[in-house]
């Protein structure tokens, strides 16, 4: 727990989400530690829940759980994930809205370390989403909800983080790049 509260409070510092959106979750054997809804990422003391990943019947905890509860099961289910972390990062948003399908990274590292970045459909906690986003996670670490933020995995919270990091600065090089490619 004391791994998500830390890393909610790198997310918002780093900028990558701010105010009540963006939520952390982390596997726990067949459950998952979990923000709730409406929480302040640098501020999830108290604010973290453990439910079920693949539970018979509703739990009575989801109801407090993010309102991406379905989506972080979803990927838990569909992949590798033992951590999972939703930012709102303003060029990644901003990226999404201007690329369908998938963003191509401009800058070397990025391009080594993600190649491309998938940009997925879907409402705030759709079904679509939750699976349009596992099934691009099965192949790739991180990706982008169009219009509304990034979604990463990770073996670790770290991992999650460097991800998410990474796809921002990647969207941020790719927007500041064409900007300077019109001048």
């Amino acid at each position: 727990m004391q791994e998500l509260i830390k890393y909610g409070k790198k997310i918002v510092a780093a900028g990558l989400a701010h105010s009540h959106f963006g939520n952390v979750s982390k596997r726990v054997g067949d459950q998952m530690l979990i923000s709730t809804t409406g929480s302040m990422l640098d501020e999830l003391e108290g604010q973290i829940v453990r439910v079920p990943i693949d539970p018979a019947s509703p739990d009575e905890l989801d109801v407090i759980a993010s309102t991406e509860l379905n989506v972080h099961r979803a990927i838990y289910k569909a992949t590798s994930a033992l951590a999972i972390l939703h930012g709102h990062s303003v060029y990644a948003v901003v990226e999404s809205l201007l690329h369908e399908g998938q963003i191509v990274p401009e800058d070397s590292e990025s391009i080594y370390f993600m190649h491309e970045i998938p940009v997925v459909t879907g409402g705030i906690g759709s079904d679509e989403l939750a699976r349009n986003t596992a099934s691009a996670l099965r192949d790739h670490k991180g990706i982008i909800a169009q219009g509304h933020g990034t979604f990463a995995r990770g073996a670790t919270v770290d991992e999650a983080f460097v991800i998410i990091s990474s796809i921002e600065h990647a969207c941020m090089v790719k927007y500041l790049l064409d900007i300077a490619k019109k001048r």
